[in-house]
């Protein structure tokens, strides 16, 4: 059993990682880097009202922190672009 939890921890991390990418993705999908910031904010779960800090709402904000990863990656790549000059 022990081992079959070890490689369901690992698979998640490996799935994390990768909605991580497919968010970015698809936040690029908008007109601009702001649009595909404001794509994601917009598209982030809510809290519910009252934090307890259970597994149920832990695994919430894991998946909110899944979007706030996304948000840097775009960021990164936004910094990453030359100045446009007119």
């Amino acid at each position: 059993m022990q081992d079959d939890f070890i490689e369901w921890q690992k698979e998640t991390l490996k799935a994390i990682e990768l909605w991580t990418i497919r968010l970015k993705n698809e936040a690029l999908k908008q007109k601009t880097y702001s649009g595909a910031i404001s794509f994601l904010k917009r598209s982030k779960p809510d809290l519910s009202g009252c934090f307890k800090g259970n597994t149920d709402e832990l695994f919430r904000e894991t998946i909110r922190n899944i979007f706030t990863d996304a948000e840097k990656l775009v960021r990164e790549e936004a910094l990453k672009r030359e100045v446009e000059h007119e």
